[in-house]
């Protein structure tokens, strides 16, 4: 991760082997190996991860070999959707849409989760980079659902491809 300016309470980050960059909220960073394997005990766990500075936030990251252009990111997202409301029927907050973001088409949906403590919300979406699929998620308490979708939806506007630099 290449942190660079700071822009009134964010900063800017690159990720994914430099491919793009975002804004995220200031004091986001990778957490520790510790705090990554507590959350995400799988064995396959996301490329990129960043959180604010209680762990109650975190967004990742994931390049996928699969191929997505822009008129695809809404079945796309739609998939995924299908496979959540199996997996959590009634979960879903907010639909599968559509959205431009700051390197195209966006597609993402919202959904709740109970948790130990307090129940989870959580944004999964979809973006094309370089013809491939990137799938993130941004995880949160469920309470603060509708800020932290603004939050989302700045941090999507927010995003750069990073073209290859020819030397």
């Amino acid at each position: 991760m290449e942190v660079q300016a700071m822009e009134n309470e964010w900063q800017r980050i690159s990720c994914l082997g430099d491919q793009i960059s975002l804004m995220l909220p200031f004091g986001w960073a990778r957490p520790s190996d510790e705090v990554t394997e507590k959350k995400f005990p799988y064995h396959s766990k996301p490329q990129e991860i960043f959180a604010d500075d209680s762990i109650s936030r975190l967004m990742t990251f994931n390049m996928l070999e699969k191929q997505l252009q822009n008129q695809q990111v809404y079945p796309a997202i739609r998939e995924i959707q299908k496979v959540i409301v199996h997996m959590y029927p009634e979960s879903v907050r907010e639909p599968a849409r559509k959205i431009a973001s700051g390197i195209g088409e966006a597609a993402y949906f919202s959904y709740i989760t109970g948790g130990v403590k307090e129940d989870c919300g959580h944004i999964m979406f979809v973006v094309p980079v370089h013809e491939k699929m990137m799938l993130g998620s941004y995880h949160f308490p469920a309470a603060q659902l509708d800020g932290e979708r603004e939050v989302f939806l700045e941090i999507l506007q927010s995003m750069q491809i990073r073209e290859a630099i020819e030397g």
